[in-house]
């Protein structure tokens, strides 16, 4: 998956780094805070609301335990989608959940999560099948939909290589006011949508609830919310990272900058999975009354054959190869947390992801549109014959759980495109 991203973008690196002016940052070995509407998986975190990861916890809880109720016997589903980052390889997710709608079997999501190219399709899956006219976005976007280049004089001033202010019109136009309206319905609901982004101030991976900031009374709610998405999608030093504002407890505030999420997680779960069984119990569910589901849609490949592609003997392309090779660590390590997170707690996985047959460019942060349409009619007709999603079920013993949580075992059974069951 060579990304030859510094190829295009670093040619002016050098004079970039002569240094540029951000609004008031942290100051150094300051304890993190966070903005409204965050909630950081890191521990020592400090919130403005102590107790939104309880009251969030209590909220699914409460949805569960509603649903065991009101079925006078047998199992009920609770169902997790998260969606993968990927540039403009986004096109794949957008048209498998399109394929998947028509065939008219789509479920609706307890949790939905979204990172980097994820978080602009998170929105819109959240919603369901009625919105999914917001996914077609994949088919027509252009890089002067998402980007335009900056002048040597703004690089060397700047805070990236490209100007993103095409990308903020366009989640203008995508993300809102009624739809973020009906984010916070389902919100009411007991549903969840998160997004990640990397806390670059203090490295670190920070989740938004983006139905509590729907809901919210405040009146830059819409602004917070595409910022969160903007921010979740914008690659380091090509793209601008968003500065969210935080108040210190003596009424004095700093900025926090904010980059993609694929930085710490390509796909992430809210780790409050760990306490499931035991969340269950505190509102008088017996966990076997539910069926946990979790389902990966990779907007990449995860695998195929290894292939030379010769590096120049060059300090940028050197860069760039390395950083490609960090990123795909990432990509992996993500995938089989949430494999081993999933099947450690009781849960189906599932994955969907680009077949390794396909023939990918080598920058997905270039909108190609003759290849975004091959990827989004790739997705839909997988999805439409069945074929986009393999599952692995729950082990039934602790012995079966060893076995499929092992790293090697895993990562080869998921590189040879094969599943030990298919949906």
């Amino acid at each position: 998956m060579r990304c030859n991203w510094l190829g295009f973008l670093l040619p002016l690196l050098v004079a970039a780094c002569a240094g540029s002016q951000r609004p008031a940052p942290p100051t150094k070995g300051e304890p993190l805070a966070l903005p409204w509407g965050a909630v950081s998986q890191e521990r020592g975190a400090t919130s403005g609301d102590e107790d939104q990861r309880n009251a969030m916890v209590s909220a699914l809880r409460a949805r569960i335990a509603a649903r065991v109720a009101a079925s006078e016997a047998g199992v009920v589903p609770y169902r997790v989608l998260a969606i993968s980052g990927g540039g403009s390889r986004g096109a794949y997710g957008a048209g498998l959940l399109t394929g998947w709608s028509e065939n008219g079997d789509r479920p609706e999501f307890d949790v939905v999560t979204g990172i980097s190219t994820g978080a602009l399709m998170a929105t819109h899956a959240f919603l369901g099948t009625v919105f999914d006219e917001g996914l077609q976005l994949y088919r027509h976007t252009q890089n002067a939909d998402v980007f335009q280049k900056r002048g040597k004089l703004a690089v060397l001033n700047g805070d990236a290589l490209l100007d993103t202010a095409p990308l903020r019109a366009t989640l203008g136009a995508l993300l809102t006011e009624e739809v973020v309206r009906q984010v916070a319905v389902e919100h009411a609901k007991g549903r969840r949508l998160f997004i990640g982004t990397t806390n670059l101030d203090a490295n670190t991976f920070t989740v938004w609830d983006m139905g509590a900031i729907a809901a919210s009374d405040r009146p830059d709610k819409l602004q917070r919310y595409r910022d969160v998405v903007q921010a979740s999608a914008a690659f380091p030093i090509a793209f601008p990272p968003v500065y969210f504002e935080v108040e210190r407890p003596d009424g004095t505030r700093f900025t926090q900058m904010h980059a993609d999420g694929g930085l710490r997680q390509t796909v992430f779960f809210y780790d409050f999975v760990d306490e499931w069984r035991d969340a269950l119990r505190a509102e008088g569910v017996m966990p076997d009354r539910v069926r946990p589901m979790l389902y990966l849609l990779n907007n990449d490949r995860i695998h195929g054959r290894a292939r030379h592609k010769p590096v120049a003997g060059r300090t940028l392309s050197i860069a760039g190869a390395s950083i490609d090779t960090l990123m795909r660590q990432t990509l992996v390590n993500s995938v089989y947390r949430l494999w081993v997170t999933a099947l450690s707690n009781g849960a189906d996985f599932s994955i969907a992801y680009i077949p390794p047959e396909f023939d990918l460019s080598d920058n997905s942060l270039l909108f190609d549109n003759a290849e975004m349409e091959k990827l989004y009619q790739l997705g839909y007709a997988r999805a439409k014959s069945g074929a986009a999603w393999f599952t692995q079920k729950a082990p039934s013993t602790v012995e079966e759980l060893a076995r499929l949580i092992n790293p090697r075992d895993t990562m080869d059974r998921l590189e040879s495109g094969q599943s030990p069951r298919a949906r």
